[in-house]
């Protein structure tokens, strides 16, 4: 069956691509690269454990001492011509089962916690989509003892444009030629402006080596923190500095984090039927990935001995260096510099990362569309709900072009009543649609 798999894949990938080869490990295919010490084990999924209504995969990633762990499922239209959408939830130290399970996966958790269902919104309906377990020490991710986790989304960056190189040359040669689109939410505003940005810079820098099509960014983000204090950025990498405003910010929150608890609210405006992770769904989660069942299905490592939905250890990492308390504006300029689109969305019900902030920031950022960008209003734009077209939220976009590219970069800010923090799980409809219209290149107008 896995041989009938992999020619399939390789007769649609270009005569010259080089491909891994198979070695038999433990009911996985492990592929190692011809020149490097990388290499995936990978193993084929069925509708038992997810259902998904097309095809899926699961694995691990082998980068020296970091194992990352990654599901991924082929578009429910058409596999090869569909675009591949990658999903980072944030944290940091949050792990990306959250959004397949509770968001935007071809499945969610049941309401028992022992089973999935299928997500009529689910984001594979028109994308090939992939979730990743990151930085090494999330989820089902794992580091060998001995060694540190990544401390900031920069060394996170650098492992996962690794992965994607690899993914998509060589374990699925036919999207290595596709469009490819960066999604996330909350810390992933940070992930994702630098993952970006060390792939667009490794392809210019070497040419010859795999490209990884980007196309787009899209996500909720929060406008960044340092810009609320007083302080200078560079200020910032002192460690004093950090830990006042982050005594500041923790003071100012206090009221919301008291609520945080079983039969309270959270900051992203969602009511806590659990103490600590207040979603009945992500302890749900992870009582089903920890079962018997799915243990036995995912085959995980020695070195992944329990699956948890946070990493203590990369919170901490994260936490030493100065990078929430630092801006990642300059990297999203960076990106649409180089032709990459970006959309930020927003549930307009989120206190954590609001809809005013984050206009302001979007208003604020400083590339040759700033002026047209903010000179435009919101507007409100519709989507089909149940069959009738309702006003969802509120939208503005630009398409500049810019000197050296060939295509317009797109830029956009849009909006969504009801829903908070986990967009995808409030308005599953609405998040679909934006995610349709996006890669079709259509406009929110």
């Amino acid at each position: 069956m896995w041989k009938f798999w992999l020619s399939a894949l390789i007769s649609v990938g270009h005569a010259s691509q080089t491909v891994l080869r198979p070695e038999p490990l433990a009911n996985f295919t492990t592929f190692r690269t011809t020149n490097s010490p990388h290499s995936i084990r990978i193993r084929q999924q069925d509708e038992s454990i997810c259902a998904a209504g097309s095809a899926q995969y699961t694995g691990w990633l082998d980068i020296g001492p970091r194992h990352l762990f990654f599901w991924y499922f082929e578009s429910q239209n058409d596999p090869v011509a569909d675009p591949l959408t990658l999903w980072m939830n944030g944290g940091p130290g949050s792990s990306s089962m959250m959004g397949l399970f509770q968001e935007n996966g071809p499945c969610l958790i049941n309401e028992h916690g022992n089973g999935t269902v299928h997500n009529a919104w689910g984001w594979s309906r028109n994308s090939s989509l992939l979730f990743v377990d990151q930085p090494a020490d999330v989820g089902w991710s794992y580091i060998d003892e001995g060694y540190g986790v990544a401390r900031d989304s920069q060394e996170a960056a650098v492992d996962m444009h690794r992965f994607l190189q690899i993914f998509v040359s060589e374990i699925f040669p036919h999207k290595r030629f596709s469009d490819f689109h960066l999604s996330g939410e909350s810390y992933a505003g940070k992930y994702i402006p630098y993952l970006g940005a060390e792939i667009v810079t490794r392809n210019q820098l070497y040419p010859s080596e795999p490209q990884i099509n980007l196309k787009s960014c899209l996500l909720p983000t929060c406008r960044d923190v340092w810009k609320s204090t007083t302080l200078a950025p560079e200020a910032l990498t002192s460690q004093s500095a950090r830990l006042h405003i982050q005594s500041a910010i923790k003071e100012s929150s206090v009221l919301y984090e008291d609520e945080s608890k079983k039969g309270g609210r959270n900051r992203f405006d969602t009511p806590c039927y659990i103490d600590e992770l207040c979603y009945k769904e992500a302890a749900y989660i992870e009582q089903y990935l920890n079962s018997p069942t799915v243990r036995e299905a995912l085959s995980p490592p020695e070195g992944a001995k329990k699956y948890g939905l946070e990493s203590s250890a990369v919170v901490d990492a994260f936490a030493t260096t100065p990078e929430a308390m630092t801006s990642s504006s300059d990297h999203i300029i960076f990106l649409l510099a180089n032709g990459v689109h970006f959309l930020a969305y927003q549930g307009n019900l989120d206190l954590a990362c609001n809809t005013a902030g984050n206009l302001r920031w979007a208003n604020s950022l400083a590339w040759k569309g700033q002026t047209e960008f903010t000179s435009k209003p919101l507007l409100p734009w519709t989507s089909n709900v149940a069959g009738h077209n309702k006003t969802v939220g509120t939208a503005k976009e630009v398409r500049v072009q810019l000197d050296g590219q060939a295509e317009a970069s797109r830029f956009a800010f849009v909006t969504v009543d009801g829903a908070g923090h986990l967009l995808p799980q409030d308005r599953g409809d609405v998040a679909f649609d934006i995610l349709t219209r996006w890669i079709a290149g259509h406009s929110f107008a």
